[in-house]
């Protein structure tokens, strides 16, 4: 039915009061309380945000590792729409497109030797579901049918979909939901700063390697499919990093028994840590790597798995199909974004800007070690975690209900810089991170303004505890 022209004017004026911040008027399922209000994002250039009252915000986190070439970068958007003007959708159980073979053929120039095929998702967990069933499918054609069994580490994050939270560890975000998760064993992460060997960070971290050939042992290595490890970490552990020695243990280890090493680069991957993979450094050639995040700029929700060879020759010689799709499975306009993120990078040396950058993030955030709130700084790259604690000394954590981490970011964002929080590390419900990871098309002087704010923050909550 046709609305009068007062109708009209009665929804244009409540669409303006909603997008003025008025949130009562929103039809939006709010993901937070009614009494905490968002405000509303109205424009972007590079960096930094911009809402309809005018506040600028410096995009400390890169929204959610996400938009890593900051904001409105030059060409990308234009790309998507010239696509979307000649083909808008073909549904990949019929057509392949140009630009999905384009991404694919550069994804695979850029990974490790031996990673040849790519499979376009639409987001993180998507990606990190597909290696789920593709590892279940690999060891079915190989006939070892039992291997049904993925084994993860605490306090990871791989995604929100069932079976990818089904391989996380983080406990706040899978407590919900247990009842609907799939028994997959975890094993400690090399957290050095709340190390249970209580040894050195040598010994450390290839004592929590070793877990993992226990684990296999323990749930029987006929039954286990895969490992997935996170190269850095998110939120969750703020910025935790895996060593090389760490990494390289944890491939003798699944070559050993038989087992598919799925590394998750959703946060590390496409140069956040100054190299295409956040693998790079240790030597190591994954089976599976998932993608997702900033393969599309922000643009657009989108994933990949990258398998090697030995992976995708296994279908190949049982001529056999992939049992697993989604309608938006390498959809024409993905492919399109992930080849003008690509292409921005490479001809914006971003990938040297970032190694340059990330050396200065870190001498710059060796000053909020001072703060009382501080126990631990980690990361590699442009992520850079800051671990909060009661009592520097006994690394005793703060009661999750005191909600430290949030109080941090809320007070950064009002000094204009937004920053990720996370929780739950130390202890599974206590704990609290805070997480620094600006688009790699930030400067020495946004990098600056992002920790002083974080360290006036850190100082004004202090105070009010």
């Amino acid at each position: 039915m046709a609305l009068t022209d007062s109708e009209v004017e009665l929804k244009i004026s409540l669409n303006q009061e909603a997008a003025g911040g008025a949130q009562r008027a929103s039809a939006v399922f709010p993901k937070f309380p009614a009494s905490y209000q968002l405000p509303v994002a109205a424009s972007g250039d590079g960096a930094w945000i911009v809402d309809t009252e005018g506040k600028r915000y410096l995009d400390g986190s890169g929204g959610v590792f996400v938009a890593i070439l900051g904001h409105s970068p030059a060409g990308v958007g234009e790309a998507i729409a010239a696509q979307a003007a000649k083909l808008n959708f073909a549904y990949s159980g019929d057509f392949t497109t140009g630009p999905q073979e384009q991404l694919a053929r550069m994804l695979t120039a850029i990974a490790p030797k031996g990673i040849e095929k790519a499979w376009l998702t639409t987001s993180g967990s998507t990606a990190n579901e597909t290696a789920m069933k593709l590892s279940r499918q690999y060891h079915l054609l190989r006939g070892s049918p039992e291997k049904v069994r993925i084994i993860s580490r605490e306090h990871s994050y791989h995604g929100s979909t069932v079976g990818a939270l089904s391989m996380t560890g983080s406990l706040p975000r899978r407590m919900p939901f247990e009842p609907y998760l799939l028994n997959f064993p975890k094993i400690s992460p090399p957290y050095c700063y709340r190390c249970q060997f209580r040894a050195d960070e040598s010994n450390c971290v290839l004592q929590c390697a070793n877990e993992l050939e226990i684990a296999i042992k323990t749930v029987g290595a006929q039954y286990v499919s895969a490992f997935i490890v996170e190269p850095v970490a998110g939120a969750p552990l703020g910025g935790l990093t895996s060593s090389p020695a760490y990494m390289r243990r944890i491939r003798e280890i699944c070559d050993r028994y038989d087992v598919l090493l799925i590394v998750d680069e959703v946060v590390s991957g496409l140069g956040r840590t100054g190299s295409w993979f956040g693998i790079e450094e240790s030597g190591v050639t994954p089976d599976l790597i998932t993608l997702a995040k900033g393969l599309g700029g922000g643009y657009l929700p989108i994933g990949a798995v990258l398998a090697h060879e030995r992976v995708h020759k296994a279908f190949e010689e049982a001529n056999a199909s992939v049992v697993h799709s989604e309608s938006f499975t390498g959809h024409v306009l993905l492919g399109t974004a992930g080849v003008a993120v690509l292409e921005f990078i490479e001809k914006n040396d971003l990938l040297e800007h970032v190694a340059k950058l990330s050396q200065y993030l870190e001498a710059s955030s060796a000053r909020l070690a001072d703060c009382s709130l501080v126990g631990d700084i980690r990361g590699r790259g442009l992520v850079r975690g800051v671990e909060l604690v009661a009592d520097k000394k006994t690394k005793r954590p703060f009661d999750r209900q005191e909600r430290v981490s949030e109080r941090v970011a809320k007070a950064a964002a009002a000094h204009g810089v937004l920053l990720l929080t996370g929780n739950g590390a130390a202890d599974g419900v206590n704990g609290d991170t805070v997480v620094m990871a600006p688009p790699y098309v930030a400067t020495e002087t946004d990098i600056d303004l992002m920790v002083s704010a974080l360290e006036e923050a850190l100082n004004e909550v202090a105070a009010q505890i």
